[in-house]
């Protein structure tokens, strides 16, 4: 019997070894026979996206037992600080504030380094979206190009932009706008790596990402991360391309987005260190 326990003990040692920082663990799991992503996510209550978040090379389709994958608990995002960021702009990119990410990290200061790596809450992150209509913006960003004819920058011919364009580090987190099924997953010509996701109300397209968080099928919830920004495809620079369609015909998205000064907006009483706002 003694033999057996230790077996058992040292199975269960096998399958998990928990890494454990201030505020949050990672849990290295080992994939078992007839495991899915989905009950994975059961098991440690979070999201099929954030598991495909923190394991980017992970495919879905094709688990193969042994493989180690990363579960934080609780569930969150890391976000890798880069020359010039301070936290309000952080607290930005994630729709939360300041104060959030200072009391998830245990900072003792709002002072932060290149490099460091700041763990984000799920509880947390939305916090700061407008909600006034229908559907959120995609990601924290400044428009870079809009929805109509133009130049295109990189074939310099004159043709139809069946979106707009928002710049923003690569990296920066693509929230899904409105809840839906995910319709493509994947490599797109021009697009780069593409996210299509279709709703009740049609279909949103996301283009030009450096990480798909999702894959064909899943439902995603209004709000979740889905993707990461990046610079696949035909692009001049990071930036996330982003187009509504309804019965198979584009929009402009501006049409449908809450007003673009008021992408992210908190409340005062929720900021309290006073470097975010509206």
């Amino acid at each position: 019997m003694g033999s057996l326990k230790r077996a058992a003990v040292f199975f269960t040692i096998s399958i998990l070894a928990v890494l454990a920082f201030s505020s949050y663990s990672i849990v290295e799991h080992q994939i078992q026979r007839n495991e899915t992503l989905y009950s994975i996510s059961v098991q440690y209550n979070l999201s099929i996206s954030t598991i495909l978040d923190w394991n980017p090379n992970l495919c879905p389709s094709n688990l193969k037992i042994g493989q180690i994958i990363l579960i934080p608990q609780p569930e969150g995002y890391i976000y890798e600080v880069k020359k010039g960021d301070n936290l309000t702009y952080i607290a930005k990119l994630f729709f939360t504030s300041v104060s959030d990410i200072v009391k998830a990290n245990n900072l003792d200061t709002t002072t932060i380094f290149v490099n460091q790596k700041l763990f984000i809450p799920k509880s947390v992150v939305g916090k700061g979206f407008n909600n006034e209509r229908s559907i959120i913006w995609p990601v924290y960003g400044t428009i870079s190009s809009l929805y109509g004819y133009r130049i295109h920058p990189i074939t310099k011919e004159y043709s139809f932009h069946k979106g707009i364009d928002l710049a923003a580090p690569i990296g920066t987190p693509v929230f899904c706008v409105e809840a839906g099924k995910v319709k493509f997953v994947g490599e797109n010509g021009g697009y780069g790596l593409m996210v299509e996701i279709e709703s009740s109300n049609g279909s949103y397209v996301y283009g030009h990402l450096s990480q798909m968080n999702v894959y064909e099928g899943q439902y995603v919830e209004k709000g979740e991360i889905i993707a990461r920004v990046g610079n696949t495809g035909l692009s001049t620079g990071p930036h996330l391309h982003f187009e509504v369609k309804k019965a198979d015909t584009n929009y402009d998205p501006l049409v449908f987005l809450p007003s673009s000064n008021r992408i992210y907006v908190l409340n005062n009483t929720e900021n309290e260190y006073g470097l975010g706002g509206n």
